[in-house]
């Protein structure tokens, strides 16, 4: 992961898998994100996604009205459309 929680940033680089086990992780990095600018959240490198961090994706979409993720592997686009997140963010492929 990308991102200091003590210095905010726009951007942010996940890895891996996410689960309830990095529910913590994720919401500490999500409310250090600037959202004064477009958030860009790189999902190129995530395996896996819970409803966890789809919930935390969703309080950060709250907060931040221009929201990119990029890069979401087939399986994770599947899931951001089948609960209609897909309607919420900009996805784009990786850069």
């Amino acid at each position: 992961m990308d991102v200091s929680p003590a210095e905010p940033q726009h951007r942010v680089t996940l890895d891996g898998e996410y689960d309830l086990t990095r529910k913590e992780e994720i919401a500490v990095l999500f409310a250090a994100l600037d959202i004064s600018e477009p958030v860009h959240v790189d999902l190129t490198n995530v395996t896996y996604m819970d409803s966890t961090v789809l919930h935390e994706l969703a309080a950060l979409r709250l907060r931040c009205d221009d929201i990119t993720l990029a890069g979401p592997s087939d399986n994770i686009r599947r899931i951001l459309h089948l609960t209609h997140l897909d309607k919420l963010f900009h996805i784009t492929d990786p850069s």
